[in-house]
């Protein structure tokens, strides 16, 4: 690769870093980065070298247990040139070889360059906060925070794999480490890859969620006591920056924890950001929920009206910050928050991950009470299921081995309807391999932690975690997600089974710690989720533009799919709502998104996209 590729690779990602940029040159690779500057803004430049120079590193993200893990190089006589975080890369790396990677706590995406032996290391942290890309093409690997980094490389002809339109309309994403495009891998949470000098490389996992590591020991007292000091040790950690430090504020349960342990801790007084819907939305405002808390804390709250920044415009534009096609809606009201809270901070705490790790979703809900149905005989519960009786639906899910059924929170087309929708060339399991292996694996595991594994590995970090990084980065915001850190994940899934959900209710001790720190009326509000009324836009201001793109005959995904099941979803939109407007969204976000990353992709450097031709 040359100076000048490498060049045009930053300039493609100057939004995740616009306070200057680093790079190296040698002579079998060069490597740069683009730095958003939190942690000593004035210093701390990248690339890090070693004292002896030969060790090269360059790194997104923030390391949590930086302070300690400064203290420990300079005890063993290492120097530093700055209090940035990411500094005690090169000299960890001194002296433990790759096994540093267990010494750090954060979010991150590394490349350590080891001049000397020729190896290149890779390395993404444990849940997943930060991305990385790989291409590789012959001899070459190139490797980039995001898609647009790779964009911008002389020989990169991107095409689309078709193979992955199954899994993609089944998830509304592509799980790692595939990507809807061919060569173009991803490493998965907490996974390394070593390239050596003659060509050999090697990935690996140096961390995994522990699925079967149930601690048995404790009593419910000493679960909420752990979970209590560990949630307030990593909020404090968290709030690490030399910049201001604010927070997304929903007035749920999840932000609202958050809310009261970064008051407790942060130096001044904290600014939030809620999102608020009008009168045209019934039901979806939670703002007045965010503004009991902020109240209680001495918060400094900003409500954000964010169905007027959810326009058709923007609809296409976040196609393609999003970098893959990912179909969330929730990016939707993220969008306006982030948008906002960017004017004046440069770091937010928000809430993701908690219903993942903490059991939260009502689909874990269902399946311990399908777990119960199971007791009884299946000649009974498959004459039930016949008899269309209440409760018979129950029934024949439950017939249904859960690693046959489960395709993840956002499951959006169903096997049957992707047969209907896609054309037969294209038509194919909706799992790659890696899924396919992982419930092989999990067939053992109750339904529970089956479930979770799933959306830890794959829907948190592929969907949940995308959306938060590319959505902040965009406006140079660092989105940090403290219930992601890799120590609240194990302390999560050490709880048995019967103490994550009680009494049809998830998040059983977050919500013990909650009746300790938050108001009642808080601590016992029923779930809601990020609210996002996607039926009421696609029946309303976004309806035109759904239509339109969606039925205009140039349209790419008329490639891949049936036009008439396509209008078919679309005709439902007022009948079926909540399914239908889910499966509607999802075909959108792949349509813009293919205009928006090949379109640019042809102008930019008049390459010509080969897709599918059309049956």
């Amino acid at each position: 690769m040359r100076n000048e590729e490498l060049g045009r690779m930053l300039r493609a990602l100057e939004h995740r870093g616009p306070d200057g940029e680093g790079r190296y040159q040698g002579r079998q690779l060069v490597m740069g980065m683009r730095r958003l500057a939190i942690v000593d803004p004035l210093h701390g430049h990248q690339p890090y070298r070693s004292e002896s120079g030969h060790l090269v590193a360059v790194y997104n993200g923030e390391i949590y247990n930086y302070p300690e893990l400064r203290r420990e190089v300079l005890a063993r006589g290492h120097t530093l040139a700055s209090d940035a975080d990411g500094e005690v890369l090169v000299h960890l790396y001194e002296e433990y070889g790759a096994d540093f990677l267990t010494h750090l706590r954060g979010m991150y995406a590394l490349a350590l360059w080891d001049e000397r032996e020729g190896v290149l290391l890779l390395a993404r942290d444990r849940t997943g906060q930060k991305p990385l890309y790989l291409w590789e093409h012959g001899q070459t690997v190139a490797f980039a925070s995001e898609l647009k980094g790779l964009m911008a490389l002389e020989e990169f002809a991107p095409q689309i794999d078709v193979r992955q339109l199954p899994t993609y309309l089944a998830h509304r994403f592509v799980p790692a480490p595939l990507t809807m495009l061919k060569d173009v891998t991803k490493l998965e949470p907490g996974e390394a890859m070593r390239l050596y000098p003659d060509g050999r490389r090697q990935r690996w996992f140096y961390w995994q969620p522990a699925l079967e590591a149930i601690d048995e020991s404790l009593s419910p007292e000493q679960w909420e006591e752990r979970l209590d000091a560990l949630l307030e040790e990593t909020v404090a950690e968290h709030l690490m920056a030399d910049v201001p430090v604010g927070l997304f504020l929903s007035g749920g349960l999840d932000s609202s924890l958050l809310a009261a342990a970064a008051a407790r801790h942060y130096p001044g007084r904290l600014e939030a950001w809620s999102a608020a819907f009008g009168a045209d939305y019934p039901g979806y405002d939670e703002s007045a929920w965010a503004r009991r808390v902020a109240d209680q804390f001495g918060i400094r709250l900003h409500p954000v009206d964010v169905e007027w920044v959810i326009t058709a415009e923007r609809l296409a534009e976040l196609a393609y910050v999003l970098d893959e096609p990912m179909a969330d809606p929730t990016v939707l009201p993220l969008d306006g928050l982030a948008r906002h809270a960017a004017q004046s901070h440069r770091v937010v705490l928000s809430g993701e991950g908690a219903d993942e790790i903490f059991a939260g979703y009502a689909g874990y809900g269902e399946a311990a009470s399908l777990s119960r149905l199971q007791y009884l005989p299946a000649s009974l519960r498959r004459w039930w299921a016949q008899l269309e009786w209440p409760g018979s639906g129950a029934a024949r899910r439950s017939l249904i081995p859960i690693a046959e059924r489960y395709r993840g929170v956002g499951f959006t087309f169903s096997p049957e309807q992707q047969d209907r929708l896609l054309w037969e060339p294209l038509r194919g399991s909706d799992r790659t391999a890696a899924v396919s292996e992982y419930w092989n694996r999990a067939r053992s595991l109750p339904d529970l932690q089956a479930m979770q594994g799933f959306d830890i590995r794959w829907f948190l970090p592929d969907d949940v975690l995308l959306k938060a990084d590319r959505i902040g980065m965009h406006y140079h915001l660092e989105i940090r997600v403290p219930y992601c850190d890799h120590r609240l994940v194990e302390l999560a899934l050490a709880i048995p089974i019967q103490w994550r959900r009680r009494g049809g209710e998830g998040k059983y001790f977050l919500r013990r710690v909650a009746q300790r720190r938050l108001p009642r009326p808080v601590a016992q509000r029923k779930k809601r989720g990020f609210p996002t009324p996607l039926t009421d836009l696609l029946t309303g201001r976004l309806r035109a533009v759904a239509w339109e793109t969606l039925t205009d005959p140039g349209a790419l995904i008329r490639q891949w799919v049936n036009p008439a099941e396509v209008e078919h979803w679309l005709g439902a939109l007022d009948v079926r709502g909540p399914a239908a407007s889910r499966q509607i969204y999802a075909l959108l976000m792949l349509e813009l998104w293919s205009q928006e990353m090949l379109a640019r992709r042809q102008r930019a450097r008049k390459v010509t996209t080969r897709l599918l031709p059309r049956p």
